[in-house]
């Protein structure tokens, strides 16, 4: 089973049935999985900063995490960076899912890792997100996606942010 089918099923296990996002080269296995599961709708916004936006007050309309933003590599994960920072900064939980370059990209010491990739969660961690984990191990996305649930929903909530290598 790939990593984006099990992630496909862990939205539906959560009750996560909405995915605002655009699709891009870093993230279509995950759009693809999530289409196939046909659990979770996906709404393909025009920008992700409004992509995060919509999520954000999805979710306080809702009073609890019922949707994730879907973002790729490079561009795409820094234009949803306004949006999850209204949503860390007014409490509402969130959970971004980006796409990134293959991970041997990222050994290297690039300013730009493959085509677009940057490490975002560098970017966002600790200022924008309560947590950012770039996941590298396909056996233990779940537990990440488990943890970054459970970190959006604490008391405390705000936005996770967990992004994913091609590979």
């Amino acid at each position: 089973m790939r990593v984006a089918d099990r992630i496909a099923e862990w939205l539906d296990e959560k009750q996560i049935h909405t995915a605002f996002g655009i699709v891009g080269g870093g993230n279509i296995a995950l759009f693809d999985a999530i289409a196939k599961a046909n659990k979770t709708q996906i709404v393909c916004c025009h920008h992700e900063q409004a992509a995060a936006m919509a999520s954000c007050y999805f979710n306080r309309t809702q009073g609890r995490l019922g949707s994730v933003v879907l973002v790729t590599t490079g561009a795409g994960s820094s234009n949803a960076i306004t949006g999850v920072l209204a949503a860390h900064m007014d409490g509402i939980p969130l959970l971004v899912i980006s796409g990134n370059e293959d991970s041997k990209h990222f050994d290297r010491r690039n300013r730009i890792k493959g085509v677009q990739g940057f490490p975002v969660t560098e970017m966002v961690a600790h200022r924008a997100c309560k947590v950012a984990w770039r996941i590298t191990v396909g056996e233990s996305a779940i537990g990440y996606f488990d943890d970054g649930y459970s970190e959006a929903t604490s008391p405390r909530q705000g936005a996770v942010w967990l992004d994913l290598p091609k590979d």
